[in-house]
């Protein structure tokens, strides 16, 4: 351990690297039994854990956005003939990494970006097997969320645990900047073994009331339920059809009330990869492709191309009374109908919660003066302002307002162009007929008789 340990600074003399505590600890968990392994290293830093790494493993791929750090952790490693050092952004390049063991991630430490770098890690995890995931600065005094908080948004998955604590303990001073607040690092395990499925979830609740809550709203959302579940049947997925209301609908509207998912599908019991979260107006295409294996883990969302006017309008009411005059690039904006997210989002649904009781009586009054929805531009500004990293599929994946595209007609022009549709903003309906006859029509154009 000594030899290996030879010239490398400890934490106290280099903030930037690992203490030497953390560096034993790690070649005393890793041993030999990695020698035949590879290993990810996300933020190469100077290169001195780096090069604790290469001794430890078969192979070391490294990762650096800094050109200086690269070159100097080449400098301190030229003995070293098992690194690969890569000059990779990790957080706008895709980890197009093949037969990793072990990640190292040490890279960016707000909440956000190593959410994104555990997400790719697991990617990375190969079926039926486990990989490692080691972390620094488990235990660093931030002023905002960090390792430790995205590390506990996976406290209620089976499939990931904290297997070691390494390096320096509570209350160290081997952080120039502040006290630890917990032990310097974690080693955690991810299992593929268990298979957590995808879930789409639907809103089906009647309330039994007149108008926007009309029962006839809901006439065809039978149809939609059952297209959904036949597209699950074929691509492992499993649906989830919520009946009963979280809130009464009197204090909150029903479409805020799927931002209670993540504690809807924890009450019942229900373990999830990935939610897709899509209005019980759509119909999806049988051979869509799995839009699960497009979301490279982010918020995923199909940019809204109904009205502009209606857009543009919504945007600068909730910018006004709302949101203090802040605005939001309406080129981003996204409609509600069709939302993919995984258990990285849950804070961020908990914060919509929030949000819309600290606000409540304004939401409600600009709703019902100017008539610019509920929940989807909120939504909208905080997904933007609170800088969530979004991914936007085509069109296909939403087709809204199909009416303003001349393509909601008796030839069903819209099937042959897309892939899931959404039966709104029709105009000249009395009690939806326009709308269920539509989902009704198309259902058994692609399945026949709703049996």
């Amino acid at each position: 351990m000594n030899d290996i340990l030879k010239g490398i600074p400890d934490k106290r003399q280099d903030k930037n690297t690992t203490s030497l505590k953390f560096k034993k600890d790690l070649i005393s968990y890793l041993g030999n039994d990695y020698k035949d392994k590879v290993c990810l290293e996300i933020g190469t830093s100077k290169g001195y854990s780096t090069r604790i790494l290469s001794h430890l493993f078969k192979k070391v791929i490294t990762c650096e956005n800094n050109i200086d750090n690269i070159n100097f952790a080449k400098d301190i490693n030229k003995d070293r003939d098992n690194i690969e050092f890569l000059n990779k952004d990790v957080y706008n390049t895709p980890w197009d990494f093949k037969d990793i063991d072990v990640v190292f991630i040490d890279c960016n430490h707000e909440i956000s970006y190593v959410l994104s770098d555990i997400r790719n890690a697991i990617n990375l995890c190969r079926r039926n097997d486990d990989i490692l995931l080691i972390f620094d600065d488990y235990g660093l005094d931030n002023p905002w969320e960090g390792v430790k908080e995205a590390i506990a948004t996976y406290d209620n998955d089976d499939r990931f645990e904290i297997v070691r604590e390494i390096g320096e303990p509570k209350g160290s001073d081997c952080n120039p900047r502040a006290l630890l607040r917990d032990v310097e690092g974690v080693i955690c395990k991810f299992t593929s073994k268990v298979e957590y499925k995808n879930i789409v979830f639907l809103m089906d609740i009647d309330l039994k009331g007149d108008g926007r809550y009309s029962s006839h709203r809901r006439d065809a959302y039978k149809y939609s339920i059952a297209s959904w579940q036949k597209w699950c049947d074929n691509n492992n997925s499993e649906l989830f059809v919520l009946n009963d209301l979280v809130v009464e609908h009197q204090k909150m509207a029903i479409c805020w009330q799927r931002y209670y998912l993540f504690d809807i599908l924890d009450a019942n019991d229900i373990k999830y990869d990935q939610i897709l979260m899509v209005d019980a107006d759509t119909i999806v295409h049988p051979e869509c492709p799995n839009f699960f294996d497009m979301s490279d883990s982010k918020y995923v969302g199909v940019h809204n191309e109904g009205s502009y006017d209606w857009i543009f309008r919504s945007i600068e009411n909730y910018s006004k009374y709302i949101f203090g005059g802040k605005m939001i690039d309406w080129w981003r904006y996204i409609n509600g109908g069709f939302q993919i997210v995984n258990g990285n989002h849950r804070n961020f649904f908990q914060n919509i919660i929030s949000f819309y009781f600290t606000n409540q009586d304004n939401l409600v009054k600009l709703q019902e003066t100017f008539h610019t929805g509920t929940d989807q531009t909120p939504l909208n500004f905080l997904l933007q302002l609170e800088g969530i990293d979004l991914k936007l599929l085509p069109y296909e994946f939403n087709m809204c307002d199909l009416p303003r595209k001349d393509i909601l007609g008796e030839d069903l022009l819209f099937t042959k162009v897309g892939w899931i549709y959404q039966f709104n903003s029709i105009p000249n309906q009395k009690e939806h007929n326009i709308t269920n006859y539509f989902m009704e029509k198309t259902y058994k154009h692609f399945h026949g008789e709703l049996v």
